[in-house]
């Protein structure tokens, strides 16, 4: 078991759900806290309460605007986030027919009902693709945009 999956797995047994928890790493990766963001990250849970699009797919497109959206007036968001929004979907549209779909409802259905381990491991491989993303763009996921170290 990996590092991320021992804190995937920890999470979640406190209660956070998937967009939840893809936040709440690159949170840690940053050194930062922020509940108020982990909290509003809440809405994109199981599919937006409703069973659609995993909240997997849409916390991880969160975490790449985290990383490269526009945060300020004066801020613009990076060039690379358009691309790097389609590589993560592609990715994950590639990935979800051994899940049963994009969607958190065609996913539980596929695995017998909420399942996990099925989630948990869906979240562990979104997180190593995140992180592959961000170093393909030249991100440092430790950095925050707005620490003046950041790439």
């Amino acid at each position: 078991m990996t590092d991320d999956s021992i804190r995937i797995f920890k999470l979640a047994s406190q209660g956070f759900c998937c967009s939840q928890i893809l936040i709440q790493l690159a949170l840690e990766d940053m050194g930062q806290d922020n509940p108020a963001l982990v909290r509003a990250m809440g809405g994109l849970c199981e599919g937006i309460g409703q069973g659609e699009i995993c909240g997997v797919a849409t916390g991880a497109a969160c975490v790449l605007s985290l990383y490269a959206g526009k945060g300020a007036a004066e801020e613009q968001p990076l060039e690379s986030l358009p691309a790097m929004l389609t590589d993560f979907m592609a990715w994950f549209q590639g990935r979800s027919s051994t899940w049963g779909g994009i969607r958190c409802e065609d996913i539980t259905l596929a695995s017998g009902g909420r399942n996990d381990e099925v989630c948990g491991n869906i979240m562990q491989q979104a997180r190593t693709t995140l992180l592959g993303i961000l170093d393909s763009h030249g991100i440092d996921p430790s950095q925050a945009r707005d620490d003046e170290r950041a790439w």
